[in-house]
Protein backbone atom coordinates (compact mmCIF):
# COMPACT_ATOMS: atom_id res chain seq x y z
CA UNK A 1 0.00 0.00 0.00
CA UNK A 2 1.28 3.28 -1.24
CA UNK A 3 0.10 7.04 -0.19
CA UNK A 4 2.57 9.76 -1.27
CA UNK A 5 2.30 12.79 -2.13
CA UNK A 6 4.76 14.08 -4.99
CA UNK A 7 3.37 18.04 -4.58
CA UNK A 8 5.95 19.76 -3.95
CA UNK A 9 8.91 17.22 -4.71
CA UNK A 10 11.74 18.02 -6.58
CA UNK A 11 14.54 16.69 -8.11
CA UNK A 12 16.67 19.67 -6.37
CA UNK A 13 15.67 18.27 -2.81
CA UNK A 14 14.22 14.54 -3.06
CA UNK A 15 12.62 13.11 -0.30
CA UNK A 16 14.99 10.65 1.63
CA UNK A 17 13.09 6.79 2.27
CA UNK A 18 13.63 6.19 5.91
CA UNK A 19 13.19 2.15 7.13
CA UNK A 20 13.10 3.44 10.88
CA UNK A 21 11.61 5.35 13.57
CA UNK A 22 11.23 8.61 14.51
CA UNK A 23 15.34 8.81 16.12
CA UNK A 24 15.94 8.53 12.34
CA UNK A 25 12.63 10.83 11.25
CA UNK A 26 13.48 13.57 13.08
CA UNK A 27 17.17 14.86 12.44
CA UNK A 28 15.79 14.81 8.93
CA UNK A 29 12.97 16.58 9.47
CA UNK A 30 14.51 19.54 11.69
CA UNK A 31 16.57 20.47 8.48
CA UNK A 32 13.81 20.26 6.59
CA UNK A 33 14.68 16.93 4.23
CA UNK A 34 10.91 15.22 2.77
CA UNK A 35 10.57 12.11 4.36
CA UNK A 36 8.65 9.08 3.36
CA UNK A 37 8.33 6.16 5.71
CA UNK A 38 8.22 2.41 4.74
CA UNK A 39 6.75 1.01 7.82
CA UNK A 40 5.13 -2.87 8.74
CA UNK A 41 1.87 -1.36 10.31
CA UNK A 42 -0.45 1.50 9.99
CA UNK A 43 -0.55 1.96 13.42
CA UNK A 44 3.04 3.09 13.55
CA UNK A 45 3.58 6.13 15.12
CA UNK A 46 6.45 7.47 12.91
CA UNK A 47 3.91 7.91 10.66
CA UNK A 48 2.46 10.46 12.06
CA UNK A 49 5.23 12.88 12.59
CA UNK A 50 4.76 16.13 11.23
CA UNK A 51 7.81 15.73 9.18
CA UNK A 52 6.37 12.97 7.37
CA UNK A 53 5.16 13.18 3.81
CA UNK A 54 3.66 9.47 3.02
CA UNK A 55 3.88 6.52 3.70
CA UNK A 56 4.94 2.86 2.14
CA UNK A 57 3.27 0.07 4.19
CA UNK A 58 5.62 -3.16 3.77
CA UNK A 59 4.91 -6.15 5.13
CA UNK A 60 7.66 -6.49 7.76
CA UNK A 61 11.71 -6.88 7.31
CA UNK A 62 12.19 -10.24 8.84
CA UNK A 63 13.47 -12.88 6.81
CA UNK A 64 10.08 -14.35 5.28
CA UNK A 65 8.87 -10.68 4.44
CA UNK A 66 11.83 -9.88 3.05
CA UNK A 67 10.88 -10.34 -1.07
CA UNK A 68 7.79 -8.92 -0.85
CA UNK A 69 9.18 -6.01 1.56
CA UNK A 70 11.88 -5.27 -1.26
CA UNK A 71 9.45 -5.31 -4.70
CA UNK A 72 7.10 -2.79 -2.51
CA UNK A 73 10.54 -0.89 -1.92
CA UNK A 74 11.06 -1.51 -5.82
CA UNK A 75 7.81 -0.06 -6.21
CA UNK A 76 8.17 3.14 -4.12
CA UNK A 77 11.60 3.68 -5.56
CA UNK A 78 10.70 3.19 -9.49
CA UNK A 79 7.74 6.06 -8.86
CA UNK A 80 10.14 8.66 -7.14
CA UNK A 81 12.61 7.57 -9.48
CA UNK A 82 10.41 8.95 -12.48
CA UNK A 83 8.70 11.46 -11.66
CA UNK A 84 11.60 13.34 -10.17
CA UNK A 85 14.33 12.17 -12.26
CA UNK A 86 17.28 11.11 -9.94
CA UNK A 87 17.55 8.57 -7.18
CA UNK A 88 16.04 9.45 -3.71
CA UNK A 89 18.51 8.28 -0.44
CA UNK A 90 17.38 5.42 2.00
CA UNK A 91 18.01 5.75 5.41
CA UNK A 92 17.76 2.30 7.45
CA UNK A 93 17.70 1.77 10.80
CA UNK A 94 17.73 -1.66 11.75
CA UNK A 95 19.79 -4.96 10.89
CA UNK A 96 17.01 -6.72 9.09
CA UNK A 97 16.74 -3.41 7.38
CA UNK A 98 20.42 -3.67 6.66
CA UNK A 99 20.14 -7.40 5.99
CA UNK A 100 17.44 -6.92 3.14
CA UNK A 101 19.14 -3.92 1.59
CA UNK A 102 22.54 -6.24 1.44
CA UNK A 103 20.34 -8.97 -0.48
CA UNK A 104 18.88 -6.46 -3.21
CA UNK A 105 21.91 -4.53 -3.13
CA UNK A 106 21.67 -4.49 -6.90
CA UNK A 107 18.29 -4.33 -7.56
CA UNK A 108 17.91 -0.99 -4.91
CA UNK A 109 20.91 0.78 -6.12
CA UNK A 110 18.77 1.24 -9.35
CA UNK A 111 16.57 3.81 -7.88
CA UNK A 112 17.81 4.25 -4.01
CA UNK A 113 21.42 6.20 -2.96
CA UNK A 114 23.49 4.64 -0.06
CA UNK A 115 26.85 3.90 0.71
CA UNK A 116 27.93 0.48 1.89
CA UNK A 117 30.81 -1.29 3.04
CA UNK A 118 32.56 -3.82 1.10
CA UNK A 119 31.04 -7.28 1.10
CA UNK A 120 34.27 -9.23 3.43
CA UNK A 121 33.56 -6.27 5.37
CA UNK A 122 29.69 -6.41 5.27
CA UNK A 123 29.66 -9.94 5.82
CA UNK A 124 32.06 -9.82 9.08
CA UNK A 125 30.22 -7.06 10.67
CA UNK A 126 27.01 -9.22 10.44
CA UNK A 127 28.50 -12.08 11.81
CA UNK A 128 30.32 -12.05 15.70
CA UNK A 129 32.32 -15.16 14.79
CA UNK A 130 33.97 -13.55 11.28
CA UNK A 131 34.10 -10.47 12.62
CA UNK A 132 36.34 -12.01 15.13
CA UNK A 133 38.46 -13.47 12.99
CA UNK A 134 38.65 -9.90 11.01
CA UNK A 135 39.56 -8.16 14.02
CA UNK A 136 42.30 -10.08 14.83
CA UNK A 137 43.88 -9.88 11.16
CA UNK A 138 43.42 -6.06 11.32
CA UNK A 139 45.24 -6.25 14.94
CA UNK A 140 41.75 -4.66 17.08
CA UNK A 141 41.66 -5.45 20.47
CA UNK A 142 38.67 -7.60 20.94
CA UNK A 143 37.81 -10.01 23.82
CA UNK A 144 38.82 -13.39 23.59
CA UNK A 145 36.48 -15.40 21.61
CA UNK A 146 35.43 -19.42 20.62
CA UNK A 147 33.15 -20.23 18.54
CA UNK A 148 30.26 -21.84 18.85
CA UNK A 149 29.99 -25.57 16.94
CA UNK A 150 30.98 -29.25 17.53
CA UNK A 151 34.48 -27.97 19.29
CA UNK A 152 32.97 -25.42 21.15
CA UNK A 153 33.27 -27.52 24.98
CA UNK A 154 37.19 -27.71 23.89
CA UNK A 155 37.52 -24.46 22.85
CA UNK A 156 36.11 -22.56 25.93
CA UNK A 157 38.31 -24.65 27.89
CA UNK A 158 41.16 -21.76 27.04
CA UNK A 159 38.93 -18.62 27.73
CA UNK A 160 38.89 -17.19 31.52
CA UNK A 161 36.00 -17.11 33.46
CA UNK A 162 33.61 -15.81 34.03
CA UNK A 163 32.37 -16.24 30.05
CA UNK A 164 29.83 -14.41 28.43
CA UNK A 165 27.29 -15.99 25.53
CA UNK A 166 26.16 -13.76 22.63
CA UNK A 167 24.13 -14.47 19.29
CA UNK A 168 26.40 -15.22 16.46
CA UNK A 169 24.54 -13.16 13.69
CA UNK A 170 22.41 -10.09 14.13
CA UNK A 171 19.34 -11.00 13.18
CA UNK A 172 16.87 -13.75 13.72
CA UNK A 173 18.45 -14.75 17.36
CA UNK A 174 14.67 -14.23 19.50
CA UNK A 175 14.76 -18.12 20.42
CA UNK A 176 18.21 -17.95 21.62
CA UNK A 177 17.29 -14.83 23.81
CA UNK A 178 14.11 -17.28 25.00
CA UNK A 179 15.68 -19.81 26.12
CA UNK A 180 19.46 -19.11 26.96
CA UNK A 181 19.50 -15.93 27.88
CA UNK A 182 15.93 -16.17 30.38
CA UNK A 183 14.57 -13.58 27.58
CA UNK A 184 15.81 -10.87 27.97
CA UNK A 185 19.15 -8.75 26.90
CA UNK A 186 21.42 -9.37 24.50
CA UNK A 187 24.03 -11.94 25.94
CA UNK A 188 24.20 -13.71 29.33
CA UNK A 189 27.03 -14.31 31.53
CA UNK A 190 28.12 -17.95 33.11
CA UNK A 191 30.70 -17.99 35.94
CA UNK A 192 31.63 -21.24 35.12
CA UNK A 193 32.05 -23.49 31.95
CA UNK A 194 30.38 -26.30 33.49
CA UNK A 195 27.24 -23.55 34.18
CA UNK A 196 27.71 -23.06 30.46
CA UNK A 197 27.48 -26.47 29.10
CA UNK A 198 24.76 -27.53 31.69
CA UNK A 199 22.14 -25.70 30.56
CA UNK A 200 19.45 -27.48 28.49
CA UNK A 201 19.35 -25.65 25.84
CA UNK A 202 23.30 -25.26 25.20
CA UNK A 203 23.30 -27.98 23.07
CA UNK A 204 20.32 -26.81 21.10
CA UNK A 205 21.89 -23.48 20.11
CA UNK A 206 25.61 -24.36 20.02
CA UNK A 207 25.99 -23.54 16.65
CA UNK A 208 23.86 -20.32 17.13
CA UNK A 209 26.77 -18.57 19.17
CA UNK A 210 29.73 -17.42 20.20
CA UNK A 211 31.61 -17.25 23.65
CA UNK A 212 34.05 -14.75 24.87
CA UNK A 213 36.13 -13.41 27.98
CA UNK A 214 33.74 -11.18 30.11
CA UNK A 215 35.31 -7.97 30.33
CA UNK A 216 34.41 -6.39 33.13
CA UNK A 217 32.76 -2.77 33.82
CA UNK A 218 29.21 -1.42 34.01
CA UNK A 219 26.78 0.34 31.80
CA UNK A 220 28.89 3.74 32.35
CA UNK A 221 32.20 2.04 31.00
CA UNK A 222 30.38 0.83 27.23
CA UNK A 223 31.34 4.06 24.96
CA UNK A 224 30.54 4.40 21.33
CA UNK A 225 32.07 6.35 18.20
CA UNK A 226 29.15 7.33 15.52
CA UNK A 227 30.38 8.58 12.10
CA UNK A 228 29.19 8.79 8.53
CA UNK A 229 32.26 7.72 6.00
CA UNK A 230 32.14 8.44 2.30
CA UNK A 231 32.92 5.97 -0.81
CA UNK A 232 36.94 6.64 0.18
CA UNK A 233 36.71 5.81 3.85
CA UNK A 234 37.04 9.19 4.69
CA UNK A 235 34.95 10.20 7.63
CA UNK A 236 33.01 13.29 7.30
CA UNK A 237 31.20 13.85 10.75
CA UNK A 238 31.23 11.77 13.70
CA UNK A 239 30.59 11.91 17.67
CA UNK A 240 31.20 9.83 20.32
CA UNK A 241 28.46 8.71 23.43
CA UNK A 242 28.26 6.61 26.73
CA UNK A 243 25.63 4.81 27.85
CA UNK A 244 24.30 5.98 31.54
CA UNK A 245 21.90 3.09 32.18
CA UNK A 246 20.43 0.27 30.09
CA UNK A 247 17.66 -1.92 30.85
CA UNK A 248 18.15 -5.14 31.05
CA UNK A 249 21.32 -3.44 33.48
CA UNK A 250 23.42 -6.05 31.87
CA UNK A 251 23.33 -6.69 28.04
CA UNK A 252 20.42 -4.37 27.22
CA UNK A 253 18.74 -1.49 25.23
CA UNK A 254 19.91 1.99 25.99
CA UNK A 255 17.59 3.68 27.91
CA UNK A 256 19.45 6.93 29.05
CA UNK A 257 22.43 8.19 26.98
CA UNK A 258 24.76 11.07 26.39
CA UNK A 259 27.02 12.71 24.42
CA UNK A 260 30.79 13.05 25.38
CA UNK A 261 33.88 14.32 24.73
CA UNK A 262 36.45 11.84 24.96
CA UNK A 263 39.69 11.65 22.76
CA UNK A 264 40.82 8.20 23.34
CA UNK A 265 37.09 6.72 21.98
CA UNK A 266 37.44 9.13 19.66
CA UNK A 267 41.27 8.05 18.39
CA UNK A 268 40.00 4.80 18.57
CA UNK A 269 37.16 4.96 16.70
CA UNK A 270 38.89 6.53 13.80
CA UNK A 271 42.03 4.16 13.94
CA UNK A 272 39.39 0.84 13.62
CA UNK A 273 37.07 2.38 10.73
CA UNK A 274 40.78 3.34 9.23
CA UNK A 275 41.93 -0.48 9.56
CA UNK A 276 38.82 -2.08 8.23
CA UNK A 277 37.69 1.14 5.69
CA UNK A 278 34.84 1.39 6.70
CA UNK A 279 32.29 3.31 4.89
CA UNK A 280 28.76 4.94 5.43
CA UNK A 281 26.81 5.31 8.79
CA UNK A 282 28.37 3.12 11.65
CA UNK A 283 28.70 2.77 14.95
CA UNK A 284 31.70 1.32 16.99
CA UNK A 285 30.73 -0.42 20.07
CA UNK A 286 33.42 -0.15 22.99
CA UNK A 287 33.84 -1.20 26.49
CA UNK A 288 36.32 0.14 28.81
CA UNK A 289 37.97 -2.49 30.93
CA UNK A 290 37.74 -1.48 34.34
CA UNK A 291 41.03 -2.84 35.89
CA UNK A 292 43.16 -1.74 33.00
CA UNK A 293 41.36 1.22 31.04
CA UNK A 294 41.68 -0.75 28.19
CA UNK A 295 39.25 -0.34 25.30
CA UNK A 296 37.90 -3.43 23.36
CA UNK A 297 35.78 -3.31 20.45
CA UNK A 298 32.19 -5.34 21.20
CA UNK A 299 30.61 -4.76 17.72
CA UNK A 300 30.12 -2.59 14.67
CA UNK A 301 26.71 -1.76 13.58
CA UNK A 302 26.97 0.12 10.03
CA UNK A 303 23.72 1.60 9.80
CA UNK A 304 21.80 4.62 11.29
CA UNK A 305 20.78 4.32 15.08
CA UNK A 306 19.09 6.00 17.56
CA UNK A 307 22.03 7.78 18.64
CA UNK A 308 21.58 10.29 15.65
CA UNK A 309 18.85 11.87 17.14
CA UNK A 310 21.01 13.02 20.11
CA UNK A 311 23.90 13.48 17.71
CA UNK A 312 21.48 16.11 15.85
CA UNK A 313 19.99 18.16 18.89
CA UNK A 314 23.94 18.77 19.51
CA UNK A 315 24.51 20.01 15.74
CA UNK A 316 26.47 16.54 14.67
CA UNK A 317 23.52 15.58 12.05
CA UNK A 318 25.01 12.39 10.76
CA UNK A 319 21.44 11.44 8.64
CA UNK A 320 21.87 14.89 7.51
CA UNK A 321 25.41 14.83 6.40
CA UNK A 322 24.65 11.63 4.86
CA UNK A 323 21.74 12.76 2.69
CA UNK A 324 23.84 15.64 1.29
CA UNK A 325 26.80 13.45 0.64
CA UNK A 326 24.61 10.76 -1.28
CA UNK A 327 22.49 13.85 -2.94
CA UNK A 328 24.74 16.46 -3.86
CA UNK A 329 28.12 14.85 -3.19
CA UNK A 330 29.07 17.60 -0.49
CA UNK A 331 30.39 17.61 3.04
CA UNK A 332 27.90 19.53 6.05
CA UNK A 333 29.50 21.39 8.40
CA UNK A 334 29.59 20.05 11.46
CA UNK A 335 30.23 22.07 15.21
CA UNK A 336 32.18 20.72 17.64
CA UNK A 337 30.03 18.90 20.42
CA UNK A 338 29.48 20.41 23.85
CA UNK A 339 27.31 17.17 25.47
CA UNK A 340 23.89 19.59 27.20
CA UNK A 341 21.88 17.27 26.17
CA UNK A 342 20.57 13.71 26.85
CA UNK A 343 18.17 10.72 24.82
CA UNK A 344 15.94 8.62 27.31
CA UNK A 345 13.52 6.24 26.49
CA UNK A 346 11.03 6.80 29.74
CA UNK A 347 9.53 3.52 30.02
CA UNK A 348 13.01 1.46 29.69
CA UNK A 349 14.82 3.70 31.87
CA UNK A 350 11.61 3.37 34.79
CA UNK A 351 12.31 -0.59 34.85
CA UNK A 352 16.47 0.47 34.88
CA UNK A 353 15.68 2.46 37.72
CA UNK A 354 13.51 -0.53 39.62
CA UNK A 355 16.22 -2.96 38.52
CA UNK A 356 19.18 -0.86 40.36
CA UNK A 357 16.93 0.42 42.84
CA UNK A 358 16.53 -3.30 44.06
CA UNK A 359 19.80 -3.58 43.86
CA UNK A 360 21.16 -0.66 45.92
CA UNK A 361 22.84 1.41 43.30
CA UNK A 362 19.91 3.96 42.19
CA UNK A 363 18.15 5.67 45.02
CA UNK A 364 14.52 7.43 43.70
CA UNK A 365 15.72 11.08 44.37
CA UNK A 366 19.02 10.34 42.16
CA UNK A 367 16.59 9.01 39.23
CA UNK A 368 14.07 11.85 39.50
CA UNK A 369 17.00 14.20 39.63
CA UNK A 370 19.03 12.37 36.18
CA UNK A 371 14.93 13.65 34.26
CA UNK A 372 14.49 16.67 36.03
CA UNK A 373 16.73 18.36 33.64
CA UNK A 374 14.40 20.41 30.39
CA UNK A 375 17.27 19.73 28.21
CA UNK A 376 16.68 15.58 27.99
CA UNK A 377 14.97 14.54 24.45
CA UNK A 378 12.84 11.77 24.16
CA UNK A 379 12.48 8.74 22.09
CA UNK A 380 8.03 9.19 21.06
CA UNK A 381 7.35 12.83 22.58
CA UNK A 382 8.18 15.91 21.36
CA UNK A 383 6.96 19.46 22.19
CA UNK A 384 7.23 20.68 18.27
CA UNK A 385 5.98 17.02 16.67
CA UNK A 386 3.61 15.77 19.46
CA UNK A 387 1.43 13.61 17.48
CA UNK A 388 3.25 10.51 17.57
CA UNK A 389 3.15 10.53 21.01
CA UNK A 390 -0.99 11.06 21.07
CA UNK A 391 -0.92 7.88 18.68
CA UNK A 392 1.02 5.83 21.25
CA UNK A 393 -0.97 6.83 24.12
CA UNK A 394 -4.22 5.87 22.17
CA UNK A 395 -2.76 2.53 21.16
CA UNK A 396 -1.47 1.86 24.80
CA UNK A 397 -5.21 2.96 25.71
CA UNK A 398 -6.87 0.39 23.68
CA UNK A 399 -4.58 -2.72 24.25
CA UNK A 400 -4.80 -2.05 28.05
CA UNK A 401 -9.18 -2.11 27.24
CA UNK A 402 -8.45 -5.18 25.61
CA UNK A 403 -6.37 -7.05 28.27
CA UNK A 404 -7.43 -7.95 32.28
CA UNK A 405 -6.75 -5.11 34.78
CA UNK A 406 -2.47 -5.18 35.71
CA UNK A 407 -1.79 -7.18 32.47
CA UNK A 408 -1.41 -4.63 29.99
CA UNK A 409 1.64 -3.96 28.15
CA UNK A 410 2.94 -1.06 26.26
CA UNK A 411 2.47 -1.17 22.21
CA UNK A 412 4.81 -2.23 19.41
CA UNK A 413 7.42 -0.08 18.05
CA UNK A 414 10.02 -0.69 15.97
CA UNK A 415 13.62 -1.06 17.94
CA UNK A 416 16.82 -0.04 16.32
CA UNK A 417 19.16 -2.16 17.17
CA UNK A 418 16.91 -5.39 15.69
CA UNK A 419 13.60 -5.14 14.29
CA UNK A 420 11.84 -6.73 17.13
CA UNK A 421 8.57 -6.02 19.11
CA UNK A 422 9.26 -3.91 22.29
CA UNK A 423 7.75 -2.47 24.75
Amino acid sequence: MLSVSFEGLTGRRPPAVVLGDLCLVRPLGMVGIPLIVAASHAGDEVLRSRHVRGGCLVPGFEEEHQSASAGALLDLGRKLHERLSCKVPLIYGSDDHLDLIYRYRRELSEHYLFTLNDEPVALALHDKERFYELALAKGIRVPRTCKGGLDIASGIAALREPLLVKPRRKTDWHGLQQQLFQGKGKARVFATREELLRHPAFERYRDELIVQELIRGDARDLVSFHAYAGEDGEILASFCGRKVRTWPQFAGESSFIELTTDAEVDAAGREIAAKLGLKGPFKIDLIRDAPSGALYVLEINARFNLWHYLGAAHGVNLPEVAYEHLVHGRRTPSRAVAPTRRWLDLYRDYHAFREQRSGGSLSVSQWLSSLASPDNIYGIFAWDDPVPFMQWTGNFIAKACRQRPGRADLPAQVDHKTVKRRP
